[in-house]
């Protein structure tokens, strides 16, 4: 295996962290954390698939961040159009990688079931798509919970569409960037 893992106190591990366990025999483990006892630790990669690790069994791991993904600023605007349009949003687009969005904040220890769309406490609705989840206007409660919604399924990037300046600026400050 070519990624180092430095001994780490599995007990430090908590439920809504994404983390990197070495696992016998020579392999990785990569995904959230959804359960951990004094016998082992359950992880949920991206895609949807649980993972019950024995704690005898893993020799290493460390917590890793939200994985970077292509610069969303580079995408064909086509892409960005089509996903908006699925999703029903509108507007001028804002797009962010989710690890800029989500970056310092603490992970949920859960989020709402996999699919291709969720309703969001606020009654927003997003929805995923590849690399990508997308919706319309909202608030940075919004974004945030979305993009952690739609990271456990393998996103990389957020896009809100929007025709609201107070939305706008919000976005702005959360260090989405507007395309053109």
């Amino acid at each position: 295996m070519t990624r180092s893992h430095s001994e780490t106190d599995l007990s430090n591990f908590s439920v809504g962290e994404r983390v990197s366990l070495l696992v016998e025999p020579r392999r990785e483990a990569l995904g959230f954390v959804t359960a951990v006892d004094t016998n082992s630790i359950t992880l949920v990669d991206r895609r949807g698939v649980e993972h019950v690790l024995p704690r005898a069994d893993i020799v290493g791991g460390r917590r890793v961040g939200v994985a970077l993904g292509r610069d969303p600023l580079k995408t064909p605007r086509q892409l960005l159009d089509s996903l908006a349009e699925r999703a029903n949003a509108t507007g001028q687009a804002w797009v962010c990688r989710i690890s800029v969005l989500l970056a310092e904040r603490t992970p949920p220890a859960s989020v709402p079931q996999w699919g291709e769309w969720i309703t969001l406490p606020t009654g927003k609705r997003a929805r995923f798509e590849g690399e990508w989840v997308t919706l319309a206007d909202g608030s940075l409660a919004d974004w945030v919970d979305a993009a952690w919604w739609a990271t456990r399924m393998g996103a990389r990037s957020v896009q809100v569409r929007t025709s609201d300046p107070s939305v706008e600026d919000a976005l702005a400050e959360a260090g989405f960037q507007q395309l053109a």
